[in-house]
């Protein structure tokens, strides 16, 4: 197969100007740009979408958070404040869901803050170590997938709230060969139950989705071991069309985890646009933060 990721790239450039701009900048590893050439081989071949529809999503993507932008500047808050109203429109809809997940995952790798939340959780997950693995919200699995690939669980466990979501995820492990290792179970975590602690529960910008972010964390907090560890990351700042909860910095999400009976180990941040912190906060432009925690305490 040509080398699909350049024609993405010059697909997506030619369509949209505010895109090509970015892009005369983009930098990624090798390994990086081969990753993105398997997400999107991947929506060819299993998904069986052309790369005309596939750049679509990827601009669908960026078309929808500059519109919740607008909003977000004009009104200083997200558009929808309960899960419920974003449930019906974005996770309960597969068409407008599978478009979303499509081009999230690209923007994985496009993205300046998106890539540098996956190059901190790959740079950091040996020590991420145990018996027992949880993920919540996988989408297409792309920690997932760098879980498997570079820890040595002895059990691989993940769950979603979209049905569409899970379909993905089954079908991309698989297309990974690595669907014998992960059970993916559509299932809201507020009611998941497990007879087992995990060493480790990975969450990837799932806290900006929910109405009670607090209790989540707690939850997590109380699915670990006593040693067990969580990889958590979320949004300041970020408007898209299912989140709901804002935070204003952070520190507000520091303060949270802690307040959940976490320690932070590490954590990280990334602005969009690479601009710096300062410039973001004050101008209220997204900052993604990472952290790294450890169980402290009794969440209660």
């Amino acid at each position: 197969m040509a080398d699909i990721v350049q024609m993405f790239i010059d697909q997506v450039s030619e369509k949209d100007e505010l895109q090509n701009k970015y892009l005369r900048n983009w930098s990624v590893s090798d390994s990086e740009k081969e990753e993105l050439n398997i997400i999107l081989t991947f929506f060819m071949e299993e998904l069986h979408y052309d790369l005309d529809f596939i750049v679509e999503t990827y601009l669908f993507i960026n078309n929808m958070v500059m519109e919740e932008t607008y909003y977000f500047i004009r009104h200083g808050r997200y558009r929808y404040s309960t899960f419920a109203e974003v449930n019906k429109l974005v996770y309960d809809n597969h068409e407008y869901m599978e478009k979303y997940m499509m081009g999230l995952s690209i923007s994985d790798y496009i993205w300046t803050n998106h890539i540098k939340m996956l190059r901190y959780f790959e740079k950091n997950s040996t020590i991420f170590t145990g018996e027992r693995y949880l993920e919540i919200g996988p989408g297409f699995g792309q920690y997932l997938v760098k879980a498997i690939l570079n820890c040595n669980f002895h059990d691989y466990s993940a769950c979603d709230v979209s049905k569409t979501s899970v379909e993905g995820t089954n079908r991309f492990l698989n297309y990974r060969n690595l669907a014998e290792k992960c059970t993916v179970q559509e299932k809201n975590f507020f009611e998941y139950t497990s007879d087992e602690k995990f060493d480790c529960i990975v969450m990837g910008e799932v806290l900006e989705h929910v109405e009670e972010p607090m209790q989540m964390l707690r939850k997590i907090n109380d699915l670990l071991e006593e040693s067990g560890k969580a990889f958590i990351t979320t949004v300041i700042n970020a408007p898209t069309l299912d989140h709901i909860y804002l935070f204003g910095s952070i520190e507000e999400v520091l303060d949270m985890a802690r307040e959940a009976g976490f320690g932070i180990l590490d954590y990280t941040y990334a602005t969009e646009g690479d601009i710096a912190l300062e410039k973001a906060k004050k101008r209220k432009q997204t900052i993604n933060i990472a952290m790294i925690l450890e169980k402290q305490q009794k969440a209660f």
